[in-house]
């Protein structure tokens, strides 16, 4: 604006910086890199010759190399940190899916904060090229690429710089980088306290000037940021309910009174259900629920990994595992209402196997192993039958063998007994539901064999039941919680 760089010299610049195979108008972390230093350096030129005119050339030379010597190692030192990252993001093929993204902590914090809004997040991912022979993927220079965007988002006009710099000391946010935010968001003006108001009155008090709330205004809600640090509403849920409400027509991404009211009646519904497990809605699924369930979905529709969650990646369990725990805790479960006296009757059905942590089952690459040994053959998935009559109780793992071609696929049959104790928990001391299994016989094609061969079916052989309701079953080692296994009825 200033015409401190000409149009003809940033062309050149742009010209020279490498770019994307498929895109020659979008630069990666390196070419941005790149172009930083040469639009630096016109500025340094610049400098020297003011400085050459009064004869201290030999004064400046120096800390200028220095300087560039330092941003060098900085650079390398930026792209190693993110590079390590990538690596402890990506799975087992090297490449990123939205939801492993989604897990990056510098990601979640930015939503937890109310930094970065979702909205936000599907407009980089979308606009991010993804790998070569993927539309959902991200290599490692899609990931780089990613970063610099989110960088973007939070880069400094100069008015802003001026302001910082004028700020008393004490009052000073701290730029840690030349193109990075502190705080994004983030307000001076006081908490409300919303215990007493109504939601109208709420709303009246935290709006801005033109009569509309966003995702920074509701930061300034105390008692639902409360919720939130004390885990009693997930940034998931509360997200999730965000996106779901209708926005103003003025400003698609902030709310208007009606639908801050909607926003409202959401949330405090969320406890609704937990006080009352009798409500007319109480057979209707919890958002707990839907967010665990449409992470799975997700995680179980990506093709190139195994399904179950056999190739989650660390974070993803961690989220996975924060939900369990408070799914775990509503009301509507049944191993609360009943207080550890459910039925065999209870769990009588058909059931899908959704997520185990497993890792035995992680290692033998499903249930019965045969999976990952059977030549051109892999894990499909599992589905557990439980029946009840007077005189037996039959337990029937159908376990799904995907081989190429498709026509060869098959199901391997796990036949035996199962039955219902009750326990007191070795890390709690407090009283379990127990579901332990007998296998009997392992069936494929046209072999049968006695089940006490396979060692691998033991994971399932003995589980703590710590959720039930009616279409859903939570069940954690009876040695190890953190083996969580989860399953959908099916019929």
């Amino acid at each position: 604006m200033e015409g401190d760089l000409e149009t003809e010299e940033f062309s050149i610049i742009w010209n020279k910086a490498p770019k994307f195979p498929d895109d020659s108008e979008r630069i990666d972390v390196d070419s941005f890199v790149q172009i930083y230093r040469d639009i630096d350096d016109l500025f340094e030129d610049e400098d020297a010759s003011e400085i050459c005119s009064s004869e201290t050339v030999q004064t400046v030379d120096a800390p200028a190399e220095k300087n560039t010597e330092e941003n060098s190692k900085a650079d390398e030192a930026m792209e190693s940190e993110l590079e390590d990252i990538y690596q402890a993001l990506c799975g087992k093929n090297g490449l990123i899916t939205k939801v492993q993204l989604k897990t990056w902590d510098e990601v979640q914090t930015l939503l937890e904060d109310g930094m970065l809004g979702d909205d936000e997040f599907e407009v980089l991912w979308d606009k991010t090229s993804k790998s070569p022979g993927s539309v959902d993927k991200l290599d490692v220079d899609g990931f780089f690429s990613f970063n610099v965007a989110l960088d973007a988002l939070f880069e400094f006009d100069d008015k802003e710089m001026m302001e910082d710099e004028m700020e008393p000391e004490g009052r000073k946010q701290d730029a840690s980088g030349p193109t990075k935010k502190a705080v994004r968001g983030s307000t001076s003006l006081p908490l409300v306290e919303g215990e007493g108001l109504s939601p109208e009155a709420l709303f009246d008090s935290i709006a801005t000037s033109d009569g509309l709330v966003g995702k920074d205004e509701i930061n300034r809600w105390r008692e639902l940021r409360e919720l939130l640090a004390d885990g009693d509403i997930l940034p998931s849920e509360l997200q999730n309910i965000y996106a779901g409400v209708s926005k103003s027509i003025k400003d698609p991404s902030r709310l208007d009174k009606k639908g801050f009211l909607t926003f409202y009646k959401d949330v405090d519904d969320l406890f609704e259900d937990e006080e009352d497990p009798t409500a007319e809605d109480g057979d209707s699924l919890s958002k707990k629920k839907l967010s665990l369930y449409a992470l799975l979905d997700e995680i179980n529709s990506d093709e190139e990994r195994l399904p179950c969650g056999l190739e989650c990646t660390e974070r993803e369990q961690r989220t996975i595992q924060d939900l369990v725990e408070t799914i775990e805790s509503e009301s509507r479960n049944m191993i609360r209402t009943k207080q550890g006296a459910i039925e065999q009757v209870d769990l009588a059905g058909t059931w899908d196997l959704l997520y185990s942590s497993s890792s035995a089952m992680s290692y033998n690459k499903g249930l019965s192993g045969l999976g990952g040994s059977f030549p051109n053959g892999k894990f499909g998935g599992v589905t557990q039958k439980l029946t009840v009559s007077k005189v037996m109780t039959d337990v029937e793992y159908l376990e799904r063998i995907d081989v190429t071609p498709s026509t060869a696929s098959f199901d391997v049959k796990v036949t035996g007994d199962w039955g219902l104790s009750t326990s007191v928990s070795l890390f709690t001391g407090e009283p379990s539901t127990v579901l332990t299994v007998v296998p009997d016989r392992v069936s494929y094609g046209p072999t049968t064999t006695k089940a006490d061969h396979w060692k691998s079916l033991g994971p399932l052989n003995m589980l703590d039941v710590t959720y039930l309701d009616e279409d859903l079953r939570i069940m954690r080692g009876n040695t190890s919680t953190e083996t969580i296994f989860i399953f959908k009825r099916s019929d």
